[in-house]
């Protein structure tokens, strides 16, 4: 065996085949360790954007009314130090506590006042069975004064309970005043400790799979070595081949994702015009014909779930022409009603698409609304995809116009609905997609009745809890079936 393997050495091609086993190695351990940090980023930004929701819907059911009276009526330390003995504590305390479980929040939230003439925060309400009322938060961090007025995120911090990510927002009066801040946490180890568990588990499978992998082809490097030129040279055309048409599907796949990334709106965009949603994203392929549209346009807000002909590939090339023509729509031609932006988007896209004089039938489905901030008033125009509103535990459907944006032989232009939101009305927008994916015990459609009806048995939880549900219903009708389209469901609150 010695001899043997002496011999192997002394061979170019055995020689560079253990350098590659060894830059395998590497390069293996360069993308486990690149993962994990990667992973471990994104988890502390998704914790961030969960601490912000969580608070910015928090501090808006605080009365600050009420709050402002708390403090300023019971001046003294410990003016309060148990529960029964002030009605506007108690209700306070009510909301943080239920906001903290309803989020799963291990850690107390918290509200805080800012003395100026003494440069500290007193704390006002806790969540727990704790009462501090008025005790000082001296040591607080610089980020918590200089953001109070707009709320944001603390740096991670250590103490001697562990290592912290925090969320504030500010607590406003009728007036428009900032009275007071909710602050939540989450402890770093909640979720790096699931992070860590992960890695260690891939990085140890992965080098055993390449030791293995190794050991195992050793016999074989001789009879490799020994093969007939002409077989090698086979191989070698044979391999050159399929290492160029892989090449040519991965670059064209890896261009599609990034253009499909780029036109996606980022989640600090999203959670700045509607703090209190989700979005429901999954694409049947790496890319996908289907993508979610926000924009800002002076007092409104507009939101949009479209679906693109086709999926993959070809769907998201579809999707960039859609999304350039609806972003052409609010910007160059200063749009903001619903049916008037896809009225000219259709007229966009019909352009886009002609080919010497004649028309391609691709184009988009879509359900788009505008809320005008200042009236509360919700506008909706869809081609095929329906608006559904959940209000009073019923919903209210408002149907699509049944014509696509893009080539249509009867256009005939898209109506508007407009529609006054009322308090925790919820809005959901979606693709086809979702409804249409084959599972059960049949395997027929789940069908829109069926979605509908998962939406309305949940829509009392929070919209993360929702998302999830979705997700777990989805993947159980699925269950072994392929999923047959992409989808996209989006949820909101007004």
């Amino acid at each position: 065996m010695s001899n043997f393997l002496t011999n192997v050495l002394k061979n170019v091609s055995t020689r560079i085949m253990l350098i590659i086993y060894l830059m395998l190695i590497i390069i293996t351990a360069f993308f486990i360790t690149y993962g994990y940090f990667n992973s471990l980023s994104l988890q502390e930004e998704k914790q961030y954007d969960k601490l912000k929701a969580i608070v910015t819907s928090t501090a808006v059911q605080i009365d600050g009314d009420k709050f402002q009276n708390l403090y300023n009526s019971n001046p003294e330390k410990d003016a309060i130090t148990k529960f029964g003995t002030a009605t506007d504590y108690d209700e306070i305390h009510n909301v943080l506590h239920q906001s903290q479980l309803n989020n799963g929040l291990e850690s107390p939230m918290y509200t805080v006042v800012y003395d100026e003439p003494n440069d500290v925060f007193h704390y006002v309400v806790r969540s727990d069975d704790k009462i501090y009322f008025r005790h000082d938060y001296v040591k607080y961090p610089k980020e918590l004064k200089d953001k109070m007025n707009v709320g944001g995120t603390l740096p991670k911090y250590v103490t001697e309970n562990g290592t912290w990510l925090s969320a504030f927002y500010p607590i406003k009066n009728k007036n428009g005043e900032v009275v007071g801040v909710v602050e939540a946490d989450i402890e770093f180890g909640q979720f790096s400790e699931i992070v860590n568990e992960r890695y260690t588990r891939e990085a140890i499978m992965a080098l055993i799979v390449i030791i293995v992998f190794a050991l195992v082809l050793i016999p074989y490097t001789r009879k490799i070595l020994r093969h007939e030129d002409q077989q090698n040279e086979m191989i070698l055309n044979q391999s050159s081949q399929l290492k160029e048409k892989n090449k040519d599907i991965t670059d064209s796949i890896t261009y599609a994702k990034r253009i499909q990334e780029a036109i996606l709106p980022s989640n600090s965009q999203v959670f700045k015009q509607f703090p209190n949603h989700f979005i429901l994203y999954k694409p049947k392929d790496i890319v996908a014909g289907d993508f979610y549209w926000v924009q800002d346009i002076g007092e409104y807000d507009l939101i949009a779930a479209c679906d693109c002909t086709g999926h993959g590939v070809p769907g998201a090339m579809v999707s960039v022409v859609c999304n350039n023509a609806l972003n052409r729509s609010v910007r160059e031609f200063k749009l903001s009603s619903p049916s008037d932006i896809l009225d000219k988007t259709t007229e966009i896209v019909q352009k886009s698409f002609e080919l010497d004089g004649k028309a391609i039938k691709d184009g988009m489905d879509i359900a788009l609304c505008a809320i005008n901030r200042r009236t509360n008033k919700l506008f909706y125009s869809g081609a095929h995809n329906d608006l559904i509103i959940v209000r009073n535990n019923q919903i209210i459907k408002y149907k699509a116009c049944r014509q696509p944006v893009g080539f249509f032989e009867h256009f005939k232009g898209f109506q508007c609905a407009e529609i006054q939101m009322e308090k925790g009305d919820q809005v959901y927008l979606s693709t086809d997609g979702y409804a249409d994916q084959f599972g059960g015990e049949k395997g027929k459609k789940m069908k829109s009745v069926n979605f509908e009806k998962i939406i309305l048995e949940n829509a009392a939880l929070s919209m993360e809890e929702q998302k999830d549900i979705l997700v777990r219903r989805f993947e159980e009708w699925k269950s072994d079936y392929e999923q047959l389209d992409d989808i996209c469901v989006i949820g909101f609150q007004v």
